[in-house]
């Protein structure tokens, strides 16, 4: 994709549906000739922040570093109000969202479709070619 480089993404998820989270963090770690860095905030290393305000200058950090922003396209992000300020905050940086729809999701979250610059299925090539096509997309910009 981008020899010698490492891509820095941030999968925005909810602890309390960790197991998609895990799932796309092992598949991406199956893609052949493809190095990343996961910017994400996992359950077992929780940002340290003090209220809803510091917790939000330490997402727009967190989002800010990295070069793609993934979002499960489950129905959760739409009742999810950090999913939804993470990919808000995403947008204000300029940032490309990837939408990764889940094996067997029949529904789809509407907020997702809104705000995604690419929906994609639950596979490794779908997602390795979504995140490249992002990233060439954001390089011409």
């Amino acid at each position: 994709m981008y020899p010698g480089k490492i891509i820095r993404l941030f999968i925005s998820h909810s602890w309390d549906h960790n197991d998609d989270y895990e799932s796309l963090v092992q598949l991406l770690h199956k893609i052949k000739n493809f190095e990343f860095y996961n910017y994400s905030v996992p359950e077992h290393d929780p940002l340290t922040a003090d209220g809803d305000k510091e917790l939000m200058q330490e997402l727009c950090e967190q989002l800010r570093g990295c070069h793609v922003l993934i979002v499960i396209a489950s129905m959760y992000p739409s009742y999810s109000e950090w999913i939804q300020k993470e990919v808000l905050i995403a947008n204000v940086y300029g940032k490309p969202v990837l939408g990764v729809i889940p094996r067997g999701q029949k529904r789809i979250s509407k907020f997702v479709i809104t705000y995604a610059d690419k929906l994609v299925r639950w596979n490794s090539r779908s997602i390795h070619h979504g995140i490249r096509e992002l990233m060439e997309n954001d390089n011409r910009r």
